[in-house]
């Protein structure tokens, strides 16, 4: 990530005092729909248990939200594809160069208000009309009643500067305005984070027309600047995500989200990916890099001491030290069992990494 753009003010409806502070004082700059829609999913999937701290201690208490897992799903997926340049095209004829990708396919303006409803956003931005969604098979006034972007009022994403006869990656522009604020990002990589977040409150609305949900959605103060996603009950939330990796409600939303993402083939992995991304996240040392850790991996920093991340505490990792490169094998009952010594088949020569020292204590 690079020229990360200034963080405005933050002024939300019916946010409480410390949920805005949050905000303001978020390390990872992005708008609170972004946010709130990430923590909703992370609070779904991995939620403060105080039931295990008399039988577990008080380590196993914290949920992802305590470790600030969604900003680690936010840092991944704005990493998830580096666009170059020399690979855009403003042509709209393709068949000279079919690598080259249209300008327009990474490009959008979003306007919530002034249209309507949020539906009517998202139609004008589709180019389609409620007509067009009944040739769909989607029941537009259904879908309307249920579709809300939350707090977004607008939302676009553009190049800066493109210059697609130079080679090189192209850097992105994301603002997106709630409440006569704007929140402005520069990125190398394309900004799928906030992209994704648009894309989960329409599928949101079009799982709730179909009737999936079990419990009834509604406004979670929680996550305030949230749409249609994160009202939905927390198992809602994940049967929701699942629909879009086995069921046809992408196949039938379509044309309907096509504008807000460049390949909505995509999604499928994009939901695979945050359920794997918890584990990465919650279950290593990440939540150890304070300050630092949604720099790149190579400026991050531990911060704490290597025993006190939370992480480690569970598992009585003390952090790297002799003995414990190989205690992976005992993570599980029933793991892997040690080779005898003399059943190992080693290379005389052992050096630098190589070196045993550290397997079962000092030798």
């Amino acid at each position: 990530m690079k020229g990360i753009g200034g963080l405005a003010a933050l002024s939300m409806s019916n946010a409480t005092i410390a949920d805005v502070q949050a905000a303001v004082n978020d390390q990872l700059p992005s708008d609170p729909h972004t946010a709130d829609t990430y923590r909703s999913i992370v609070d779904a999937i991995l939620p403060r248990t105080p039931e295990l701290e008399a039988e577990l201690g008080p380590e196993h208490v914290p949920g992802g939200l305590d470790a600030e897992l969604e900003k680690f799903l936010i840092w991944d997926f704005n990493h998830f594809q580096e666009i170059r340049s020399e690979m855009v095209t403003e042509k709209l004829d393709l068949l000279a160069n079919e690598a080259a990708m249209p300008r327009s396919m990474f490009e959008l303006t979003l306007t919530t208000g002034g249209l309507g409803s949020d539906l009517d956003a998202l139609l004008d931005l589709a180019d389609l009309t409620l007509g067009d969604l009944l040739d769909l098979g989607l029941d537009g006034d259904a879908l309307e009643n249920r579709l809300t972007f939350g707090a977004v009022e607008r939302y676009e994403t553009s190049f800066v500067d493109l210059d697609t006869s130079a080679e090189g990656v192209a850097e992105f522009e994301i603002r997106v305005d709630i409440d006569d604020e704007t929140y402005h990002q520069v990125l190398q990589n394309y900004p799928y984070a906030p992209a994704f977040t648009l894309v989960f409150d329409v599928v949101a609305a079009e799982f709730l027309v179909r009737g999936n949900n079990e419990q009834p959605p509604e406004p979670n103060q929680k996550f305030p600047a949230g749409g249609t996603f994160t009202r939905l009950a927390p198992r809602d939330r994940l049967r929701c995500l699942w629909t879009i990796v086995d069921g046809s409600i992408i196949d039938d939303l379509d044309e309907l989200l096509s504008p807000l993402v460049p390949d909505l083939g995509i999604l499928k992995f994009v939901v695979m990916a945050v359920n794997g991304l918890h584990g990465f996240g919650y279950y290593t040392e990440w939540s150890g890099y304070g300050s630092t850790k949604t720099e790149t991996p190579n400026e991050r920093k531990m911060q704490k001491p290597a025993g006190a991340v939370q992480s480690r505490k569970q598992s009585d990792y003390p952090g790297p030290a002799l003995g414990y490169a190989a205690d992976w094998r005992h993570a599980v009952d029933g793991g892997f069992a040690d080779p005898d010594a003399d059943e190992l088949n080693l290379p005389d020569d052992l050096s630098g990494d190589d070196v045993l020292s550290g397997i079962g204590g000092e030798n």
